[in-house]
């Protein structure tokens, strides 16, 4: 197993583990190459590999079958420590997720 294969995976336990955050199956996870990058306190850099996902969309109809209310997922994207692959962090749109699941 590779390394992005490693944190793919590691990600995907912590979704289900913490059951906070979904992603869209469809689309999937997307592993980047491991990258030098400031850290959301703006003072640390780190060498981190950066996961992009979109949580799934909430779609709702009614009895024909007809939308009636759509909410588009965001983009997060979850940091992980290049040297020990464990998870940082995710970002999204409106804030934070930490490691312990709270926002």
């Amino acid at each position: 197993m590779t390394i992005k294969e490693q944190i793919i995976q590691n990600l995907k336990s912590w979704i289900e583990k913490t059951n906070v955050i979904s992603y869209d199956k469809d689309i999937g996870l997307r592993c980047r190459d491991k990258e030098v990058t400031e850290l959301r306190d703006g003072k640390t850099k780190k060498e981190v590999y950066i996961v992009s996902f979109k949580t799934e969309s909430d779609i709702e109809y009614d009895q024909n079958g007809e939308i009636t209310s759509l909410f588009e997922g965001m983009y997060c994207f979850a940091y992980f420590d290049a040297e020990n692959l464990e998870l940082l962090y995710i970002h999204k749109k409106i804030g934070y997720i930490e490691v312990d699941g709270s926002y």
